[in-house]
């Protein structure tokens, strides 16, 4: 399937997923914003800086929460080390393949922050990894050995499983996503 974009037109997967969008004027205002001046379509932070070097400094939410946390330091080091051509947890975008898997992440993690849920889809070329949250809940000493069965994107028996990309993504129903302004204070 090919779609218009600023670009020029491009192909993009078929295959559904889904975004979880904070309600916080702080966070959806940008991605509201965004997506609406590209017409649906939103590259990844870390895309824009391999385009953009002088960029390297932009921060995702979350990249920015977690700029000091131990554990996603020693899961980027090891995915610099070992697996470098996979994307990094920071700068990213994550989805889920499953709207199961949404339900579960509302209840989850965001059950006292709500979130929007869109669903898109992944410009051909983009670079996806399949990986289980899961390990991500280990105790430090087991922090090494866990990052590396979620960089060979093995499964736990309670898995749950995120989709990380660094590219572009594509959400097909912007148009009726909730108007920036009104995020804006009254």
């Amino acid at each position: 399937m090919t779609i218009d974009t600023c670009w020029g037109r491009r192909k993009i997967h078929e295959k559904p997923y889904w975004h979880l969008v904070s309600t916080q004027p702080s966070a959806g205002l940008t991605f509201y914003q965004n997506i609406r001046v590209y017409k649906g379509v939103m590259p990844t932070i870390s895309a824009l800086i391999k385009a953009e070097p002088h960029l390297e400094n932009a921060q995702t939410h979350y990249s920015y929460a977690k700029i000091n946390d131990e554990k996603e330091k020693l899961f980027e080091k090891v995915r610099q080390d070992k697996y470098p051509a996979l994307p990094s947890r920071l700068k990213t975008i994550y989805l889920f393949d499953d709207y199961a898997l949404v339900e579960r992440a509302l209840k989850d993690w965001f059950e006292n922050d709500p979130r929007n849920v869109h669903e898109c889809r992944i410009l051909v070329g983009s670079n996806t990894h399949k990986a289980d949250t899961e390990w991500l809940n280990c105790h430090q000493n087991e922090w090494e050995q866990c990052s590396h069965k979620y960089w060979n994107g093995i499964m736990s028996p309670n898995a749950f499983p995120e989709v990380i990309v660094d590219g572009v993504i594509y959400f097909p129903n912007y148009t009726s996503f909730p108007c920036p302004s009104s995020f804006l204070p009254k």
